[in-house]
């Protein structure tokens, strides 16, 4: 048989030979890691890591948070397989953690940062793969929002005003509003501006650089709406709901209502009017405080809702 036919049966034969067995080999394959975005501050997070082995036999589990070790997991160590790091006072339930899972519990604020999972395989390869991950560790606000409207009783086609500020936390909530359980109609007839009370700097880093209490700074926000009430008044009404939110571990809401006023207020004048007004004072003056006798004397907007028994 020719040498080249021969050598190149032979090369094929072996690259076949190493596929086969790249397929059956050990090999650290999908590797996927689970972290929660946002935990409250006292609550617990599980961060969970998962992979394939296939023949290969685990070496160790090492989790990281901003490339420091704080728990390692090493099967071989049948007695004591958990090992924990101090690393900013992170505390590791470690009944309840294992090579795929960490519980961690009672975080805090500082515990926020960049986690990362890392499994390495035994020998002969001793192959390491990692997956990373964000964490925020968030302190809800303690108080819920509060609504302030500058006008509450006004005609349909009339503007108001409106300011939902939340209690202070970090980070600062998202706020959104609802007038009759639907979201505020398109600009020009209502503009929202909202407005974060710290000015935020790009870095975490930078941040902790020129503000060294940085953990002890909270934020809030505050909306302002603006609406002109033309078609939004329902039953007389414009229910007008705000609602602060730091997803998905806090969700409040404040509500104030707008009432809507008449159009064409009744007005009292002349001699007819005043004589009965006066026979009405006289015979019922025991109701009402001087006040409001010279108030609704002058000027009476609604005399069944002040006076139901004046015709």
């Amino acid at each position: 048989m020719d040498v080249e036919i021969l050598d190149g049966l032979v090369g094929r034969a072996l690259e076949r030979e190493y596929q086969r067995s790249s397929i059956y080999a050990t090999g650290l394959t999908n590797l996927k890691m689970t972290v929660p975005e946002r935990v409250r501050v006292g609550d617990s997070a599980l961060l969970i890591c998962t992979y394939d082995l296939e023949n290969a036999t685990l070496y160790t589990i090492k989790w990281y948070l901003d490339e420091a070790e704080f728990y390692r997991f090493v099967p071989r160590n049948t007695d004591v397989p958990v090992t924990t790091f101090k690393v900013r006072g992170i505390t590791v339930n470690t009944m309840k953690s294992n090579r795929h899972e960490v519980l961690l519990v009672n975080v805090k604020r500082n515990h926020t940062g960049r986690y990362k999972c890392e499994v390495s395989e035994d020998e002969p390869r001793y192959d390491t793969k990692s997956k990373e991950a964000f964490l925020s560790v968030v302190d809800v606000p303690a108080t819920v929002p509060r609504i302030m409207v500058d006008r509450q009783h006004l005609i349909s086609g009339k503007t108001f005003r409106a300011n939902c500020t939340s209690g202070a936390s970090h980070l600062a909530p998202n706020i959104t509003w609802r007038l009759n359980g639907l979201p505020p109609p398109d600009p020009p007839q209502a503009i929202i501006d909202t407005r974060i009370a710290l000015v935020q700097i790009a870095s975490r880093t930078a941040l902790n650089a020129v503000m060294p209490n940085y953990d002890e700074i909270k934020h809030y926000a505050q909306s302002l709406l603006t609406v002109n009430t033309s078609g939004l008044f329902k039953n007389g009404r414009i229910q007008l709901k705000c609602f602060a939110e730091i997803s998905p571990v806090y969700k409040v809401d404040a509500i104030a209502e707008i009432t809507e006023a008449d159009p064409h207020p009744v007005l009292i004048t002349g001699n007819a009017a005043s004589r009965s007004f006066r026979e009405y004072i006289l015979t019922n003056t025991h109701k009402y405080k001087l006040t409001e006798v010279i108030r609704f004397k002058i000027f009476v907007f609604d005399h069944q809702m002040f006076f139901p028994d004046f015709k």
